[in-house]
């Protein structure tokens, strides 16, 4: 969880992040997308030359950019 927000401090807004992992990792990182107003843009299943890389997968994600209520004011 620090890492993920250690990235998420560094990394501007509209930014990627492109994860290459096990499965259990991903699927770690996608229930903490919208906590850190990130959004799932690819998934894929990695090809691997070994067995071990077989259950790997890439993971594609985006940083939104965070707008308040006054920021749509005072776009008006």
């Amino acid at each position: 969880m620090d890492l993920l927000i250690e990235m998420d401090r560094i990394l501007r807004p509209t930014g990627f992040i492109i994860i290459r992992d096990k499965r259990p990792v991903v699927e770690f990182v996608k229930k903490h997308l919208s906590a850190l107003h990130w959004e799932a843009v690819a998934t894929a299943e990695a090809e691997g030359e070994s067995e071990q890389d077989e259950d790997d997968m890439v993971f594609i994600i985006q940083k939104k950019l965070w707008l308040t209520s006054e920021n749509f004011r005072e776009a008006e």
